[in-house]
């Protein structure tokens, strides 16, 4: 028994012969396409809205809870200063007390405006006479005016001091160059100011007695209810 082998074509290969062909088509029609794709946009759409809704859902329960606090909170505090008022009742005496000690405080500063320690002011007089040896003997001094106003009438030419007042002083010393320097000294202090010689006479017991003229400067003025007013008059 023979058997014979006949040759395979040498041109179709085991792979050739198996091997499924790459073609595809969309067979789908366009408007099964388009209702796909309008469908996925509507279900987006409504998501989005969906989302958008529970936010601002979110928002307004948030502010009517926020609402419903603030009234709550503004019903206490409205609670509290009715309570306060009604408690405030029971020192209305007291402040009344209070309100009228501050008037009257305020009326003394206005009255007082003018006030001055003319203590101090003297004792200026006479500790600027001691290098001197000048001894005060008199003091006669007044203000401008009621209220205790400033004027510049009496300020020397050249000078920009402002002054309340003026004053009249005698005394007596060694000699007239006592006197000048006792003028000198005068005229650098603060509450005073303008010293000029009024008047100069030999005394028959030796020395001199002089009167002189100083303006009060507004440095002068202080009191209780006023400028407080400090323990030296000079500078």
């Amino acid at each position: 028994m023979s058997t014979t082998l006949v040759p395979l074509d040498p041109a179709i290969s085991p792979v050739r012969s198996t091997r499924v062909l790459n073609i595809s088509a969309n067979l789908l029609p366009e408007e099964i396409v388009a209702a796909r794709q309008a469908r996925r946009t509507r279900g987006l759409v409504l998501v989005v809205v969906a989302a958008v809704a529970a936010l601002c859902a979110s928002w307004f329960g948030l502010a009517h809870h926020q609402k419903q606090q603030a009234d709550q909170d503004l019903a206490k505090a409205t609670a509290a200063v009715t309570d306060l008022q009604h408690d405030q009742r029971e020192f209305t005496e007291t402040l009344q007390v209070q309100a009228d000690t501050k008037l009257l405080s305020e009326q003394l500063t206005a009255v007082m405006a003018n006030d001055m320690d003319w203590a101090a002011l003297l004792a200026t007089l006479r500790s600027a006479g001691t290098p001197s040896d000048i001894s005060v003997s008199g003091v006669n001094g007044q203000l401008n005016s009621a209220e205790g106003g400033s004027s510049t009438a009496n300020v020397l030419p050249g000078s920009a001091t402002d002054t309340v007042g003026s004053l009249l002083v005698s005394g007596k010393g060694p000699d007239k160059k006592a006197v000048a320097a006792y003028v000198d000294l005068l005229g650098r202090q603060t509450v005073v100011a303008n010293p000029y010689v009024t008047s100069v006479a030999s005394e028959e017991s030796g020395g001199v007695s002089f009167s002189l003229r100083v303006d009060i400067t507004r440095a002068a003025l202080c009191g209780r209810f006023t400028t407080a007013c400090t323990t030296s008059g000079g500078k």
